[in-house]
């Protein structure tokens, strides 16, 4: 079964998040990979969105096949050594889900960010 969820997120709301909350929302949303790859960036907030983005659409093309909600640093963005992201499930969620084919893709300005992720799930 295709799966497919959307997001998008305003820059602003991800920033003032990080701002009010620091280190305790950053732990608790994101991945210790995407921490490091955002914190490098010169534009940080942006790249922060975009992956919050992709966590949101990544829950609702999984959220009718789990009887739970996953955490959300359960799915988390990698980049390649060329910057291709890629969607990474943790392994509470692969023991519920086959998994066949995954894709993500991001999208960012200054002020909006965006994440499409197709899932195609099989029988268990």
């Amino acid at each position: 079964m295709i799966e497919t969820g959307i997001d998008i997120v305003e820059v602003s709301r991800v920033q003032q998040a990080i701002t009010r909350h620091g280190n305790h929302f950053l732990k608790k949303i994101f991945h210790p990979e995407e921490i490091t790859y955002c914190e490098a960036k010169t534009r940080k907030y942006e790249h922060y969105a975009a992956r919050f983005a992709a966590k949101e659409a990544c829950r609702k093309a999984l959220l009718s096949h789990l009887s739970y909600h996953p955490a959300w640093t359960d799915m988390y963005i990698v980049n390649n050594p060329e910057g291709k992201p890629f969607l990474r499930l943790d392994e509470k969620i692969m023991k519920f889900l086959t998994i066949r084919y995954l894709s993500v893709s991001l999208s960012h300005t200054q002020t909006m960010a965006t994440a499409i992720v197709f899932l195609d799930i099989g029988e268990k």
